[in-house]
């Protein structure tokens, strides 16, 4: 009866141990399942970002730089769903802009009508640059762009308080040392291999975008940061880049 009796207490506190490891583990296990569900959440929107920003590529790529309209135009001068004034620049970034009748064109009802359903662009802090380059032999030679040499969605916005996002953090702190495009006439003759075509011409396109947690929980920060700058870029030809060969007298 006593060998039963002691059994029987230490499969009770057997039982009790348990329920105590239970009670310790499960939070963990817990804690670490958002944070992969928050890594999950982050893929799939860099994912999104990444396709955003080589559709827009591909749409500019089909373009002609040397057609402007209004070229020193103040913020706010165009709009996704018309012809004109036209933008070789603001139209390739249209891409980014939500579809027509989408509640998040309330935000700027000028940048709607994209191809954007998922990712909401935040004119105060996001930002898209667009450079184009003209290569004749293996330099650049010549550069549509403005004098800055690359185009800045956030300088032409219809947003006129937050200009030049893409050189900030996405609390709108301005970065040390400032940034430069990732796309230069530098980075681009780099790139080229001695074997590929004299002539050429190139478009390129920078998404700068601020992701922030889905779950927003303050320990999901060891996984994410809340909010994480995410920085996309892609190059495409641009066959109206190319340069022409001077004709002869």
């Amino acid at each position: 009866m006593l060998i039963q009796k002691w059994r029987v207490i230490i499969q009770d506190r057997q039982k009790a141990q348990s329920f105590v490891e239970l009670a310790i583990v499960l939070p963990v296990l817990l804690l670490i399942l958002l944070g992969l569900v928050e890594i999950a959440f982050f893929i799939a929107r860099y994912l999104d970002v990444m396709d955003l920003t080589r559709e827009a590529a591909r749409a500019a790529s089909l373009r002609d730089p040397q057609v402007q309209q209004a070229y020193t135009y103040t913020n706010g001068a165009y709009q996704c769903n018309r012809t004109l004034p036209y933008s070789f620049y603001y139209t390739s970034a249209c891409v980014f802009a939500p579809p027509e009748g989408s509640a998040a064109c309330s935000a700027d009802p000028k940048f709607c009508g994209g191809l954007n359903p998922l990712i909401y662009v935040d004119h105060t802090v996001d930002d898209v640059l667009i450079e184009v380059f003209t290569v004749k032999g293996h330099t650049v030679v010549d550069k549509v762009n403005p004098p800055a040499g690359y185009w800045a969605l956030s300088d032409h916005d219809s947003d006129l308080s937050h200009n030049d996002n893409w050189k900030k953090d996405c609390k709108g702190n301005l970065l040390s040392p400032t940034p430069q495009p990732y796309y230069t006439a530098a980075k681009v003759e780099s790139e080229l291999i001695s074997t590929s075509p004299m002539n050429k011409g190139f478009v390129g396109v920078e998404f700068y975008y601020c992701y922030h947690q889905v779950l927003a929980i303050p320990f999901a920060n060891l996984f994410v940061s809340d909010p994480a700058r995410v920085h996309a870029y892609t190059i495409m030809p641009l066959p109206m880049a190319v340069p022409t060969p001077t004709p002869e007298p």
